[in-house]
């Protein structure tokens, strides 16, 4: 259940596995959904192996060749995707996520718009298929195997009591399109100041996301006029503010939060948890979509296994698969999230990779997930990230 990229990819690698697949979605597709739209060069794999390739091609993304970052004193770097194949790519998420919605379909997934799932049914202690809601009518869809990809809200992982929130994290994005956008070049934008920061991902020429992240606390002030709040607080960051002086807001602003939710484990007998149902951790070094991605493709192979005859031991060994998979990475986000929440610490670090662009290179191919991120925590190079 859930339509965005996860659940998506998840269904189209059950259905080359030789599955019979249902997905289901409370919404019409094309929708819109809170995001950075920035992906990651690691995405175009994933893409060409669910056969999606050509279709997000078609649709003609902007190219992403690495990123530069301000930090609060004005300090600026740029790091490139040195290495990969293919550079990585933004795309409003409403025409990404139908774009593999329709890939869902063209290989035989079962597709349902518009269709709610408000419970789930276990059975002698098994998830035995969900609740769903739709304009027709209400009824059971029984399953061997429910796969909850609905995202931060997830029904099913609700139900099971398998997410919450993060003991401490407690983030709201806040994301407008603009057009007449200056300065725009084929780089993602991270700006930071003290408190949170902004990204611009480039759509076209002209057009952006402009999406910022603050702490919970920062918020109370968009109360009732969340496009007001949006406005003023863009003043945080300066040099995005001065380029939207001229510009338009295509779109009224939308906010999402808390960001940081935390799984127990990712499965329950008859169920597993995919994509950001599975938990997610502050979007700083952009895991997003390539990530959804990325534990759909882990999960298919035990998926597999348990509808083929396996027990709740496949898919204990898809949580185990999926810890080993992204436990670097978050532990490079924490690290990059404390260097950010000390605005000294942030220009310091900006100011060494600004004079060493090989480090600044190796950071942001980790963020675009070709260079392991492991390489990150190797200590010497923390040391060369905090020594002058």
């Amino acid at each position: 259940m859930g339509g965005g990229p996860a659940g998506a990819a998840t269904a189209i690698f059950l259905r080359q596995l030789g599955h019979d697949v249902v997905l289901v979605d409370e919404a019409r597709f094309p929708r819109d959904k809170v995001c950075g739209e920035a992906v990651s060069p690691e995405a175009w794999r994933l893409l060409a192996a669910l056969g999606a390739e050509a279709s997000i091609t078609s649709r003609r993304p902007w190219p992403l060749r690495g990123m530069t970052l301000t930090a609060p004193d004005g300090t600026a770097f740029e790091g490139r995707y040195r290495g990969a194949p293919r550079p990585g790519f933004a795309l409003r998420r409403r025409d990404l996520d139908h774009a593999l919605l329709e890939s869902a379909r063209l290989a035989g997934v079962e597709v349902r718009e518009l269709t709610r799932v408000s419970g789930i049914v276990v059975e002698n202690g098994v998830v035995a298929g969900v609740v769903a809601e739709s304009p027709a009518s209400t009824g059971v869809i029984r399953a061997r195997l429910t796969v909850a990809a609905d995202g931060r809200r997830s029904v099913v992982a609700r139900h099971l009591a398998l997410l919450r929130q993060h003991a401490s994290l407690r983030k709201f994005a806040v994301r407008g399109h603009w057009e007449g956008v200056l300065g725009l070049t084929e780089l993602g934008e991270m700006h930071v100041a003290r408190g949170g920061y902004c990204g611009v991902a480039p759509l076209g020429a002209a057009e952006a996301n402009v999406a910022f992240v603050l702490d919970q606390r920062d918020m109370r002030e968009a109360a009732g006029d969340l496009a007001g709040f949006y406005r003023r607080a863009l003043a945080r960051w300066p040099h995005v503010a001065a380029r939207l002086e001229a510009a338009r807001l295509v779109d009224a602003p939308r906010a999402v939060g808390p960001l940081a939710l935390e799984a127990r484990r990712l499965f329950a007998p008859g169920a597993l948890l995919v994509g950001d149902a599975g938990g997610f951790l502050d979007p700083f070094t952009g895991e997003g979509v390539t990530l959804a991605l990325r534990t759909a493709e882990i999960a298919a192979p035990f998926a597999d296994a348990y509808l083929r005859g396996g027990d709740a031991e496949s898919l204990l060994r898809y949580d185990r698969a999926r810890a080993a998979a992204t436990r670097d990475k978050f532990r490079v986000n924490r690290i990059l999230l404390g260097i950010v929440a000390w605005p000294a610490l942030a220009n310091r670090v900006a100011r060494k990779l600004k004079r060493r662009p090989d480090l600044a290179d190796r950071l942001v191919g980790i963020a675009g997930d070709f260079v392991p991120a492991r390489t990150a925590l190797d200590m010497r190079f923390v040391l060369q990230l905090l020594l002058a």
